[in-house]
């Protein structure tokens, strides 16, 4: 578990947060989700093969969003703490984060649950190494187990994912 402050990202999780950005717009969504880091990760080279058995694209592909979904995952500014009246922030700040698609033209916002997803991949992250797309997966089976989402709502095992990826 990382203990420092500073945890770098790799290339690879770069690459595979730009994935999950562009396949948010190819599913329609207007935030990355659970759903669509599970589907980056069937795309990633090292991790995807291993785990198709545990996650079948097309339960992912065809699961749809709660109809509440565009309200409960929005983005929402933070406010400056100790700012004066009127002064302007050093830096926006925001409850999530965003990542650009692949092509650089827009950025697509992490929804609040995948937001947990990502600190939760961030623990996982040990000290001194960089940040990978596996210790996304190891988030999202960590936060699974701690509050169902897409893969109970799919009838997917959270341990199944981590055993999957430990013998990896």
């Amino acid at each position: 578990m990382a203990e420092s402050e500073q945890i770098f990202l790799s290339d690879e999780v770069l690459a595979f947060m730009r994935n999950a950005a562009h396949l948010a717009g190819q599913l329609r969504e207007p935030f990355i989700t659970v759903r669509t880091l599970l589907i980056a990760l069937l795309d990633e080279p090292t991790l995807g093969p291993a785990l198709e058995e545990v996650l079948p694209r097309e339960k992912l592909e065809n699961y749809e969003l709660p109809e509440d979904a565009g309200v409960r995952l929005t983005a929402s500014r933070v406010p400056e703490p100790n700012a004066q009246p009127g002064e302007r922030p050093a830096l926006l700040r925001f409850n999530t984060l965003a990542f650009k698609v692949p092509d650089g033209s827009k950025s697509v916002w992490l929804s609040r649950e995948a937001f947990n997803v990502w600190n939760e991949a961030a623990k996982r992250v040990p000290d001194g190494e960089k940040f990978l797309p596996k210790h996304v997966a190891f988030g999202i089976a960590a936060d699974a187990i701690r509050s169902p989402g897409v893969l109970a709502a799919m009838h997917i095992s959270p341990g199944d994912v981590t055993e999957v990826l430990l013998k990896l």
